[in-house]
């Protein structure tokens, strides 16, 4: 009788700890159409017309704690991923420390402002070489801390192994010695109205070789104006080269990008993107333009997005056009 009174102690206060967390669960899904060319020197290959999806669902979760600290936990599968993004924080006021991977984002923000997708993931199968966060460590398992402030937020996180990357044990056998990585960066409006400015570096091992280190420096600001927000990024590369970003010692890159978006209505945007690549490896400067309008259809948002690459991957006269329809809901 005593031991089924414990018992049923201890089960009535797990379900009393399960009862008093907050959970919410999102998701959302696109249904693309993307038209390409294989870019060329000459005759560009058409790929054809393709339908597709992208999907995405989250569970997020907090939980106050007898020491005042709140324990939040994120789960996320995206285009069948499990765990894409997973972690938890314990967070103390405006400080959260964090053991997760692509939940503390220090070093892959995009402060070009865009009405859909950034060049990277809206040039549908031109492959550019145009990258604003190539050597991201954001989707690592790592542990960080997160500091905020009223002029910004301050981060940093460590990477251990940076081939780490999956919903698996800590055995460390399951991943090789692939070196290690650190990302320190700030994101804020420095107490101004309408702008904001990101900074980030980031130094880790690449190509699954410890011995072989390079470094991402990221410096970018934008600033709004009424319905018009215009932005600057550039993003320096060390010890890389050619299109592919292969590590070189003392070697390096640059890769700038310029946009605005425009508010025409408050369904109606457009926007601009332009940019470029220089550096060693890449003989003539790539040169991609996108250009994208967007409209909320209220509870569902579509967005048609042209995209124009010259001198793909630094070969001059290697020009290439790709064009997406994405319709997206969340719910």
């Amino acid at each position: 009788m005593k031991k089924m009174m414990i018992s049923t102690a201890l089960a009535t206060s797990l379900i009393a700890g399960v009862a008093s967390a907050e959970t919410k669960i999102g998701a959302y899904i696109e249904t693309t159409l993307g038209s390409g060319e294989t870019p060329n020197t000459s005759a560009q290959v058409n790929q054809g017309t393709t339908i597709g999806y992208e999907h995405g669902v989250s569970f997020s979760g907090s939980k106050e704690l007898d020491n005042g600290m709140t324990l939040e936990t994120y789960f996320g599968i995206e285009d069948g991923d499990a765990a894409d993004a997973k972690g938890i924080s314990f967070v103390n006021g405006n400080t959260s420390i964090m053991i997760e991977a692509d939940v503390n984002t220090i070093d892959d923000k995009q402060t070009v402002p865009v009405v859909a997708n950034a060049i990277e993931d809206g040039n549908k199968g031109l492959s550019v070489a145009y990258n604003a966060n190539a050597l991201t460590i954001h989707a690592m398992n790592g542990i960080g801390l997160r500091q905020k402030s009223d002029y910004g937020t301050f981060g940093v996180k460590y990477v251990p192994k940076v081939g780490s990357t999956t919903f698996n044990d800590s055995a460390p056998s399951a991943t090789s010695k692939t070196g290690s990585g650190l990302a320190v960066g700030f994101q804020g409006s420095l107490g101004v109205d309408g702008l904001g400015v990101n900074v980030a570096k980031t130094t880790r091992a690449v190509d699954g070789n410890s011995a072989t280190e390079s470094e991402q420096m990221v410096v970018g600001a934008k600033y709004n104006f009424g319905n018009i927000t215009v932005g600057v990024q550039q993003t320096t590369y060390d010890n890389v080269t050619g299109a592919a970003r292969s590590y070189s010692d003392g070697k390096s890159q640059d890769h700038t990008s310029y946009g605005a978006t425009m508010a025409v209505s408050d369904q109606f945007s457009v926007g601009i993107q332009y940019a470029e690549v220089d550096g060693d490896g890449i003989t003539t400067n790539e040169e991609i333009t996108s250009l994208t309008a967007g409209y909320n259809l209220g509870g569902a948002t579509i967005s048609l997005q042209m995209t124009e690459v010259e001198n793909h991957d630094g070969t001059s006269g290697s020009d290439g056009e790709a064009i997406e329809l994405r319709v997206k809901q969340s719910f």
